[in-house]
């Protein structure tokens, strides 16, 4: 297993055994038994008394981690022979903003979220011999997600996934038959889908704070396909820039929820 593998089994892991500990604990600290009535009404503000949150209604905020990464990709050009491919294993720091909104009923919290984070996914490599060097640059992502969440006390555990995409940046570079450097760059719109969860608390009824983790799968294809041309018939055109990038991210969040008995 590659450790960016790993190391998303182990984060969601992490995140899953910390939310069922919360809410064990929570459970038994406040007497709390499923249906209960009066607990779980949607609109309801957080009272010390009551000890119930409310999710539902319109945030925003902003979220700051780490990411780490296992990308590849191949040049369609004969200038450059890299083998099998470049590969790439940039890792940094992301941060970023985002909103959404959230409708509760009952302990579900159903929503919708966007988000925009900054990151620096640079690496260059020489993979063959060291006059050829290949680059790439993937420096912010777009995100589109419904999430799915479970509320209880002042807690919430969620799930999350949908559309992410970006701009990344290819290039490559060596001596050419005519003792000169052949270069090669490509920056385009690059796209996939994403999948993650988190843990939020409620510090005050309109802050929250919480982490989420989330996996990223981008496909770096670039230009027009050639679907057909791995059996020798040449029909459309080859792309560019032929890979993939898996992505890993842990981040911390926090927002403003406005809600419902605000009035806005």
């Amino acid at each position: 297993m590659s450790k960016p593998k790993a190391a998303r089994h182990l984060a969601l892991v992490a995140i899953a055994a910390g939310a069922l500990a919360m809410g064990a604990h929570q459970a038994n600290a406040d007497g709390w038994r499923p249906g209960e009535p009066g607990r779980w009404v949607p609109g309801t503000p957080m009272t010390d008394s009551q000890l119930v949150s409310d999710w539902s209604g319109f945030y925003i905020g902003g979220k700051l981690g780490g990411m780490w990464s296992d990308i590849g990709w191949s040049e369609n050009f004969s200038e450059f022979n890299a083998g099998s491919g470049a590969k790439f294993t940039p890792s940094s720091f992301a941060g970023g903003v985002f909103g959404g909104g959230n409708l509760q009923m009952g302990n579900w919290v159903f929503g919708l979220e966007a988000s925009f984070l900054g990151t620096g996914l640079n690496q260059t490599v020489s993979p063959v011999v060291s006059t050829d060097t290949f680059s790439t640059q993937i420096n912010w992502l777009l995100f589109v997600e419904p999430r799915l969440g479970f509320a209880w006390d002042r807690y919430m555990v969620f799930v999350k996934g949908g559309w992410v995409g970006g701009d990344a940046k290819f290039s490559a570079s060596g001596p050419n038959g005519g003792g000169g450097t052949a270069t090669f760059s490509k920056t385009d719109f690059v796209d996939g889908w994403t999948l993650g969860g988190g843990l939020e608390y409620a510090w005050h009824p309109s802050f929250i704070v919480g982490v989420d983790y989330q996996y990223i799968d981008l496909n770096l294809s670039t230009a027009a396909s050639c679907d057909l041309c791995l059996i020798g018939i040449p029909i459309g055109q080859p792309a560019a820039i032929s890979g993939n990038a898996e992505i890993s991210q842990i981040m911390l969040r926090a927002s403003y929820l406005f809600r419902p008995e605000d009035g806005y």
